[in-house]
């Protein structure tokens, strides 16, 4: 009497199915990851470019960029804690913040050591922006490195990855900056500086406008920064500060892109924290002064210290005069 054939796998055979399946899933991976980093840096371009579109609005309307911060010794004030409005603040009504914008009232009258002591503002200030966030970055909704008003009480605000070019150098708010961004109130000389689209001699799209920092990269905090202003009015370049001040609203080109080096006990200007920085694979995304949109890579012709004599020195740089070179 013949027996029925047997229907079914060996125990060979199964374990060969499932390594096969296995090494399809790992190769399958990071296909999956790749995609969607580069979804991500593609919604993070978009960000950039919606910033960059807002500050040309927003000196088509006031005829120069925003300025680092407003309201500060100028009309008084402690230059050690008291917060100033920063740039962030200034453009909400060009990325149809115009609500958010009115609520706050920025200098009218409160400033923004004042705004923080009024509850529905502080609510305002502690509302995410997406425009401002690159998704890659797993930073918090709230920046917990930069504080605001420290000490009267602490207040975490509203986290930003998106950091305006004050200088091909240090941060710096008493000698003549060469970025976009430079100090709205000059606490040496109590004037008002702003850059216009006159100033950028070295031509927009050679110029550097906005770029990213990452909230951490490879084990270290850099902080990112904050949407709507700083704490403090101190800088790097005099004050070699990097906890409080210009620091947590624009950047300069002191250390490398994605320097990961931080302030220790023998803290020096170099710091990472002050410099641009991003998850992104090899380097940082920055919107330049025509609205266009450059990833520039961590390895670019750099050097630290001197005067501008790089490529990446120069493209910080809106009025060096140099060639820029290739890039």
């Amino acid at each position: 009497m013949k027996t029925a054939a047997r229907c079914g796998f060996t125990l060979v055979e199964l374990l060969v199915v499932i390594a096969i399946i296995g090494v399809l899933i790992a190769l399958l991976l990071p296909a999956v990851q790749q995609a969607r980093e580069a979804a991500r840096r593609m919604q993070c371009t978009n960000n950039l470019k919606q910033l960059g579109l807002a500050l040309h609005n927003y000196h088509d309307t006031y005829g120069a960029f925003p300025a680092i911060s407003y309201d500060h010794e100028v009309n008084g004030g402690s230059e050690a804690d008291h917060s100033s409005w920063s740039w962030g603040t200034l453009i909400l009504p060009q990325i149809e913040q115009t609500a958010a914008y009115d609520q706050l009232a920025p200098s009218s009258p409160d400033r923004l050591h004042e705004a923080v002591n009024n509850a529905t503002k502080l609510a305002i200030l502690k509302t995410p922006i997406s425009g401002f966030r690159c998704p890659s970055d797993s930073g918090p909704d709230l920046n917990s490195h930069y504080l605001t008003n420290q000490g009267s009480p602490d207040h975490e605000l509203a986290l930003s990855n998106y950091i305006g070019v004050n200088s091909a150098g240090n941060v710096d708010r008493a000698h003549s900056p060469n970025g976009i961004f430079v100090p709205g109130t000059n606490v040496d000389g109590n004037k008002r500086l702003r850059v216009g689209m006159r100033d950028v001699t070295d031509g927009t799209s050679n110029t550097a406008m906005v770029g990213e920092r990452a909230w951490k990269l490879n084990g270290a905090t850099l902080g990112a920064g904050l949407v709507f202003g700083h704490n403090g009015n101190a800088d790097v370049e005099r004050n070699g500060n990097f906890d409080t001040g210009f620091i947590s609203v624009v950047g300069g080109g002191k250390p490398h892109i994605n320097t990961t080096a931080t302030c220790g006990t023998g803290c020096n200007d170099n710091d990472g924290r002050q410099g641009f920085s991003s998850v992104h694979p090899g380097g940082s995304q920055f919107v330049f002064a025509d609205g266009s949109v450059h990833f520039l890579s961590e390895t670019i012709d750099d050097d630290i210290g001197g005067g501008t004599n790089t490529t990446y020195e120069r493209l910080l740089n809106s009025h060096d005069g140099q060639p820029i070179g290739q890039y």
